[in-house]
């Protein structure tokens, strides 16, 4: 797992955005985890949020020139 992957899974999990369980899904089916994204919910945890996005996007060595995200 490389450091960017890491550093997302502990903010994940720190956040409680990424909780392990039993999990009723809306399909129906089970899960032994949920991911709600719902909890990056404060300034800080944002900002860890993009660094760990930007990180992403350097190491995919993607060629781009703009990034658009939710309004």
């Amino acid at each position: 797992m490389l450091e960017h992957q890491r550093r997302f899974l502990d903010l994940a999990l720190h956040c409680q955005a990424l909780r392990f369980g039993d999990f009723t899904l809306k399909s129906g089916r089970q899960s032994p985890y949920f991911f709600n994204a719902g909890r990056f919910d404060h300034g800080a945890a944002m900002a860890a949020l993009g660094v760990c996005y930007a990180e992403a996007l350097i190491a995919a060595k993607l060629d781009f020139d703009m990034l658009f995200g939710p309004a």
